[in-house]
């Protein structure tokens, strides 16, 4: 599995993606295009927190069949959602 590729296509599609509220689910489709990940086996949430009174801190693990992504979110107040980081297992 090319990790790097995987990464910069992830990195490009986000950049150009229009707003979505669903975040998680663009980058889910962004991943199944990549046939060496595998199929999609599942979410869970990782770590859940306040970054202050406006903002939390969620990070994500979607899981697929040869890798996992790690993706750390930040939200405020629920209105829209913000990818801070991810890395590739």
């Amino acid at each position: 599995m090319n990790n790097r590729k995987i990464k910069l296509a992830l990195t490009v599609g986000l950049m150009n993606s229009k707003k979505d509220p669903n975040v998680i689910g663009s980058i889910k489709d962004l991943m199944l295009r990549f046939k060496e990940v595998g199929s999609y086996k599942g979410l869970s949430v990782i770590e859940n927190g306040k970054v202050n009174l406006h903002h939390t801190q969620e990070t994500y693990a979607l899981q697929f069949e040869n890798c996992t992504l790690n993706i750390d979110m930040i939200s405020d107040d629920g209105q829209s959602q913000y990818v801070k980081s991810f890395e590739l297992f």
